[in-house]
């Protein structure tokens, strides 16, 4: 995924120096970077290159690998339609994981429903399968020691760049220059 950013030129991110596995135990060895708290003004930057960053496109929805969302995995198979890849591939398969988990009643039926009413969102709406960092809350984002914004731990695949902004929102936000940019 850090490649895969790498590769757009839009964000900086720590370049990968190596990655393996002994025994048991996998590594990556990455660049260092002295990461600092994220500024507002670091934030308006990383709102125009996270623009450029969704330019980068695909012919469909997904990633060649699936990755995870911290510990949960993420399946990342290409289809061809956003509302299918986000049915099956988003919301289905987190819907599967809480069943599998206990949660099941009120929950299941009511991720029924809005399974099954997906489409009227999308009704008018047909999103450009864009690069996306797939995990970009606050604390996957800071500031480099020029004040730069770098980004890094990225859940990365092609979809509707809005749920970039949505992540932005999961715990707290990036501040109003961020969405202005």
């Amino acid at each position: 995924g850090l490649l895969e950013l790498q590769a757009a030129g839009a964000i900086r991110v720590p370049a990968p120096l190596a990655v393996g596995s002994c025994d048991e135990v996998a590594f990556l060895a990455l660049e260092w970077v002295d990461l600092r708290e994220s500024t507002p003004a670091a934030d308006e930057r990383l709102g125009e290159q996270l623009a450029m960053l969704h330019r980068v496109r695909a012919d469909r929805y997904g990633w060649d690998r699936d990755n995870t969302l911290g510990s949960t995995p993420q399946p990342n198979g290409w289809l061809a339609d956003w509302v299918r890849f986000l049915r099956e591939r988003r919301l289905g398969h987190q819907l599967e994981l809480a069943l599998h988990n206990g949660h099941g009643g009120r929950l299941q039926e009511r991720g029924r429903r809005l399974l099954e009413a997906i489409d009227v969102f999308f009704a008018t709406y047909r999103p450009a399968p864009s690069l996306l960092h797939g995990d970009l809350w606050g604390g996957n984002r800071a500031a480099d020691a020029a004040g730069q914004p770098v980004i890094f731990d990225p859940a990365v695949y092609y979809g509707d760049r809005e749920a970039d902004i949505a992540m932005t929102r999961l715990f707290g936000s990036f501040g109003p220059r961020f969405y202005s940019a």
